[in-house]
């Protein structure tokens, strides 16, 4: 009987020593998770503290010297070890900017703290792309109108949130108001309450080319005068099944079922609704010499999106979509690259020369090229 309450009693003893070391455990690693987590949360504060602060220095100088090109721009930014480093809130971090294409540039920002790190990045546009500066009108060229998929081309206008209404105004005129017309005795009260935290209101997107195809050297004037600080931004609209049977349809919507897709060449951000992006299928480039000018390259196959950035980044290389070996490709080894250097070439224009391919990202599908013509105060 007493080797009997014995044995229990030991086997209570281990029992509870048992379920004692596994509590123990249990919160050891809880306390582990906890740990790792606070660690994680603590390095996207200072990864997105770090994308903030390069983001800021581009805005400044982008401000400070409204004609510095992208290059020129990205060489300031990131200084001379080519990121920005330091140490925040007891982890550390890196950031820089880079090119893409000629209009726009990316942002990348790494914090770390501990064990853990984070990488937060996107992209922009510069403060100038295709923003007016003096009341405009707008003239569209086709430079390049490739056979075979049939598209049309529309704008849409971004007017930035300052427009209160005419009737809202002291003198029943608001300048900056996006209405057709050029003077306040011919507008149109149209009062824009705005939506979200954007910085524009983008308006319904008007036709400038009807659905078609081989284009070259066509013109259209928009005649709707822009007024400084909106954006213009242009959309190819595609019908890809090379029928067109809406050829020279004049009143078709954009979002008319006859098209598959469409392509925008801006965008606003979708994490800085202060900021435009340029759209995936699109390489704005302004001209080389001529002031609000710029060329808009569409793509209008579809490709993935890592694909269609590095063509805009790097150029066309040896058109071999594959892992790139060896400590010359930077940040593309062991990833894949078509192996190109940047845009080297230009064609007589002025503008990086586009070939055509087929099997790649080559936006030189449809090409136009935009003008801001400046019209007299009324």
């Amino acid at each position: 009987m007493g080797k009997a309450i014995l044995l229990a009693v030991t086997a209570v003893v281990v029992g509870a020593s048992v379920m004692l070391l596994e509590s123990s455990t249990n919160r050891l690693q809880a306390d582990t998770r906890q740990a790792a987590r606070q660690e994680e949360a603590l390095a996207r504060e200072i990864a997105r503290s770090a994308y903030n602060l390069i983001v800021s220095r581009a805005r400044q100088l982008e401000v400070e010297q409204p004609d510095l090109g992208l290059a020129d721009l990205v060489a300031l930014v990131n200084g001379n070890e080519g990121k920005l480093t330091g140490q925040l809130n007891g982890g550390s971090y890196e950031a820089w900017i880079y090119p893409i294409g000629a209009s726009s540039y990316g942002a990348v920002a790494i914090g770390r703290y501990g064990d853990a790190s984070h990488q937060v990045g996107n992209h922009r546009v510069l403060r100038s792309v295709l923003e007016v500066d003096q009341p405009s009108q707008v003239k569209v060229t086709f430079l390049e109108s490739m056979a075979g998929y049939c598209s049309a081309i529309y704008i849409q206008r971004f007017v930035p949130k300052n427009n209160n209404g005419m009737g809202n105004n002291p003198d029943q005129c608001d300048p900056s108001n996006p209405a057709h017309g050029s003077s306040c005795e011919t507008q149109e009260d149209i009062e824009l309450h705005g939506n979200g935290n954007g910085k524009y209101i983008a308006l319904e997107p008007e036709l400038v080319f009807a659905p078609g195809n081989n284009r070259d050297g066509g013109e259209a004037l928009y005649s709707t005068v822009l007024n400084p600080g909106e954006r213009a931004n242009f959309i190819l609209a595609v019908d890809a099944d090379f029928n067109c049977e809406r050829r020279g349809d004049t009143s078709i919507d954009i979002d008319d079922p006859f098209y598959e897709y469409t392509r925008p060449a801006l965008l606003e951000s979708v994490d800085d609704f202060n900021q435009m992006q340029e759209g995936d299928y699109a390489m704005i480039q302004p001209h080389p010499t001529r002031p609000n000018v710029w060329r808009i390259a569409f793509e209008d196959l579809i490709f993935s999106k890592a694909k269609l950035e590095d063509v805009k980044r790097w150029g066309y290389g040896d058109r071999e979509w594959k892992k790139r070996r060896g400590s010359q490709w930077g940040e593309r080894r062991n990833k894949y690259s078509y192996g190109g250097w940047g845009w080297t070439e230009v064609d007589g224009r002025g503008y990086y020369r586009l070939e055509d391919f087929g099997h790649m990202p080559d936006f030189s599908d449809q090409v136009i090229e935009i003008e801001f013509i400046p019209v007299p105060a009324s």
